[in-house]
């Protein structure tokens, strides 16, 4: 069953009037693909970048802080809002139970950025006004799913 079905059945008492699942796909934690693929540790780059951007953002209501997610999860995205589900299953992972969740007008800023190489990585640093960068990375199985999810994210952020 697909990732976005996986959503749809798991969120089905919890969805908003007129809200969709309109995309899921795998994730991990920044530093976690290049982990899981060569066993070498990756450096904090990408999130010294992300707080750069929070300062220099329009909207610098947004804490330099990195939200907390598990080394694996789900990302979401309904045409309301972003999720991230803990990751769960016994043979086969699957989403399990949501952690966050933050509608499209507490997104500030997003930033991306694809890392090539054996262990090609889709970065993506989300500002959540109030709250601090949701910072996320899609192994290369994921990138194809995670592209279109940013730039979702992106045409329905409130624009400044």
């Amino acid at each position: 069953m697909e990732t976005v079905e996986k959503i749809r059945q798991l969120m089905a008492d919890d969805l908003q009037p007129q809200e969709k699942v309109l995309y899921g796909t795998r994730g991990m934690r920044f530093g976690e693909v290049r982990k899981a693929m060569i066993g070498g540790a990756l450096g904090i780059a990408g999130a010294a970048a992300a707080a750069a951007v929070a300062a220099t953002s329009k909207r610098a209501a947004v804490p330099g802080t990195s939200i907390h997610v598990p080394k694996r999860f789900y990302f979401g995205l309904t045409n309301q809002r972003l999720l991230v589900f803990a990751s769960g299953g016994a043979l086969v992972a699957k989403p399990r139970e949501l952690l966050l969740t933050y509608s499209y007008d507490q997104v500030a800023w997003i930033t991306d950025e694809l890392i090539p190489g054996v262990a090609q990585a889709y970065r993506v640093s989300i500002g959540i006004v109030d709250t601090g960068v949701l910072n996320l990375e899609f192994a290369r199985l994921q990138v194809a799913d995670a592209r279109p999810m940013v730039s979702r994210v992106r045409s329905d952020m409130p624009k400044d």
